[in-house]
């Protein structure tokens, strides 16, 4: 089973990744008054529609909501110079694997053209981008990936985790006290 059909055109659907987007970065000064000027930059980021589709198709939505996709290879690399070096064990990428991991999701690899590496989904770098540009680039990007079913709902399942996670207090460890036979 593949993850990936390959599609053109401008009809955007959950799951379409889009090549070399520009993206907006806004660049706020510290402190912020409302004097201050602030400066906006565009950054070319490679992203992933995670608007839902039927939002899409019946035009009920004038933005689309995107996160940011980073190339396995090059996320690991960054990851290690920031001095994090948990992405080196196997139990990272098992954890990545099982969608064990809450800001990242993983997306195979695509050998085929358009190719694409093992990469990774960061719900931290969410964008909301008018859903006319996003068209026009995908349209002029050519062919493109859409995810299938079932990794589209895997997805999508995942983006939905990130965000209704509670921050609990872990306040109840006298339960587990309690609990051991002596």
């Amino acid at each position: 089973m593949s993850w990936y059909s390959i599609i053109q055109g401008r009809d955007l659907m959950q799951g379409d990744i889009i090549k070399r987007c520009p993206v907006p970065i806004v660049n706020v000064p510290e402190p912020f008054t409302e004097v201050s000027e602030v400066d906006v930059e565009i950054e070319i980021l490679d992203l992933i529609v995670l608007s839902q589709s039927c939002d899409l198709d019946n035009d009920k939505i004038k933005n689309v909501i995107l996160a940011k996709v980073g190339d396995w290879e090059k996320v690991h690399n960054e990851t290690l110079r920031a001095g994090k070096t948990h992405v080196k064990s196997t139990n990272f990428r098992r954890l990545l694997v099982a969608g064990d991991v809450p800001n990242l999701s993983l997306l195979h690899k695509h050998e085929d053209q358009p190719t694409m590496n093992w990469s990774l989904v960061d719900f931290h770098r969410l964008f909301v981008l008018p859903k006319k540009l996003v068209s026009d680039v995908a349209v002029s990007a050519g062919p493109r990936l859409r995810l299938e079913p079932p990794y589209r709902e895997h997805l999508a399942q995942a983006f939905a985790r990130y965000f209704m996670r509670v921050g609990l207090p872990h306040d109840a460890k006298d339960f587990i006290k309690e609990g051991k036979v002596a």
